[in-house]
């Protein structure tokens, strides 16, 4: 199964934008080195950052259209906090933050990025927001740590995905000594619309009777005859013979 990631690089203003560019190409690079599929919003302004709250309604309108399974944050400085937790509640898909690790301050005390405060204040507000993050420790693009969070990360987004699609099917109730299976599928439908599909025993036993006793016709000299099949409806439980 084909996972998907948003990428949306993340600068503030009063740091460095044009440093945040080359680390915002940095990274992308390192993301097509590992494999990852991506979609990233170079589109949307010339730096292809997120820091404004116009271009955050953009990016969420491309990011549903284009089906992404989960949103990456690296932080290319500081980034703008309030920003990316909007866009991560609107997109209600894994979210990863990260930021590369910061140089020595300037020798006057000045800053170039001070990416792991905005991290901290990021992930403060995604908290305020109810929005579930993973943190990936701060590192250089080319650090195994990072290659190793980043395919983690996308190991959840395709565990989510398939979770979130999923439709169970329960042949029959569960035996009354086995309190172990007990479950709430009112809570699955409420909380995750995972929807359990029920299949009484002695319906699924009339079928495979049926199923066992049927004999295809066989169409004299074409060697080719009518299939005979199971079927189960999912919008309807039932189960009959068709040829």
């Amino acid at each position: 199964m084909t996972v998907r990631i948003g990428y949306a690089p993340t600068r503030r203003s009063i740091f460095s934008a044009p440093d945040a560019v080359k680390y915002r190409k940095i990274i992308a690079d390192r993301l097509r080195e590992l494999d990852v599929e991506f979609v990233d919003i170079d589109d949307i302004n010339e730096e292809g950052l997120l820091f404004d709250e116009g271009d955050r309604l953009r990016i969420v309108e491309k990011f549903r259209a284009e089906g992404v399974d989960g949103l990456f944050l690296p932080h290319c400085n500081f980034g703008t906090e309030f920003v990316c937790a909007r866009l991560a509640k609107d997109l209600n898909v894994p979210v990863l933050l990260w930021g590369p690790l910061d140089e020595r301050p300037e020798a006057d005390g000045t800053r170039l990025r001070d990416t792991q405060c905005g991290l901290f204040a990021t992930g403060k507000v995604l908290r305020r927001f109810q929005v579930p993050f993973t943190y990936m420790t701060n590192c250089r693009v080319d650090d195994p740590v990072f290659a190793r969070g980043v395919r983690d990360f996308v190991a959840v987004c395709n565990v989510v995905k398939t979770f979130r699609a999923a439709r169970i099917l329960q042949i029959g109730p569960r035996p009354y000594e086995f309190y172990s299976t007990m479950y709430n599928e009112g809570e699955l439908i409420e909380k995750f619309n995972i929807e359990v599909v029920p299949v009484p025993l002695p319906e699924l036993t009339r079928g495979v009777k049926a199923f066992a006793a049927f004999t295809p016709r066989v169409s004299s000299g074409s060697g080719t005859g009518t299939t005979s099949m199971l079927n189960f409806s999912m919008s309807s439980p039932s189960l009959y013979m068709v040829e």
